[in-house]
């Protein structure tokens, strides 16, 4: 698993994508916090942090996705999982390697990024909130975790980089784009009394929407959703709040990694 991790990380670094990410991260936080100069502090929840928040949400899901599946079916195409199937590793080690590997990589590109806009936001001379700061930067690296995981599922089902794509976007569009439409939808459907429960359902199975009412809540604004979530932000604010992101996170890890599993013993035994 170390040599995969290993390999996998100095593979990502020396393409070309990894530093255009780079550029396109500072590019954006950049003007993101610049658009906020005329305010005296970024602090808490406000308008500024919600187009924050929902340019990340738009943006780090897809990037993930497709970093993530293209992982696995590059080696698909070229032929290296054959020659892999050869080695003593085991397909949990594989799996592991190649999240590990991806997730260090991403990570440390988009730690960089975001340091280097927070240095142009100072020196722009904006108040930013330390607080506020490291939830945007937690959220982040939650995302990417999430949807990095997703991604290599997702690669475990298809063979070519072309379907791994389409995969992708469309896992993308549906748990970004139009959950909250395809939520209302579906809820309109049912009767009246399993609403509630069918909304607390949605919320785990779209980690996205689970890490933004967390991040809200966190932010003392749980509020702003309604009676429906009254003992979701209850729930997220007490002190069992962090664990049951823990425990979500390794749940997510295990299920998908499992599933991922199968697919690839599936194919080894082809």
């Amino acid at each position: 698993m170390k040599n995969l991790w290993f390999y996998e990380w100095k593979t990502m670094t020396r393409q070309g994508s990894y530093y255009s990410s780079l550029i396109l991260w500072v590019i954006v936080f950049s003007l993101l916090f610049l658009l906020a100069r005329s305010n005296d502090a970024i602090s808490g929840f406000t308008n500024i942090t919600g187009t924050i928040v929902n340019i990340i949400l738009y943006l780090l899901p897809l990037f993930m996705l497709i970093f993530g599946s293209f992982s696995i079916t590059n080696e698909m195409e070229s032929g290296q999982w054959n020659l892999l199937c050869t080695y003593p590793v085991s397909i949990p080690s594989y799996l592991s390697g190649k999240f590990l590997g991806v997730f260090t990589a991403q990570a440390l590109v988009f730690s960089l990024s975001f340091g280097l806009s927070m240095a142009i936001g100072l020196l722009a001379k904006i108040q930013l909130s330390v607080q506020w700061v490291l939830a945007i930067y937690l959220f982040s690296l939650f995302l990417i975790y999430f949807f990095l995981i997703l991604g290599i599922f997702v690669g475990t089902l298809v063979k070519t980089r072309w379907k791994a794509l389409m995969i992708s976007v469309a896992v993308w569009f549906f748990l970004i784009m139009i959950w909250p439409t395809a939520l209302i939808s579906i809820l309109g459907l049912v009767p009246f009394p399993m609403i509630d429960r069918l909304m607390k359902i949605a919320l785990i199975l779209n980690p996205a929407e689970f890490l933004r009412i967390f991040l809200i809540v966190q932010w003392d604004s749980g509020s702003i959703f309604g009676q429906s979530y009254d003992s979701i932000v209850y729930l997220f604010q007490s002190r069992a709040g962090w664990m049951i992101l823990i425990v979500y996170m390794l749940a997510y890890l295990l299920i998908l990694f499992s599933l991922a599993g199968l697919c690839l013993k599936r194919r080894r035994a082809l």
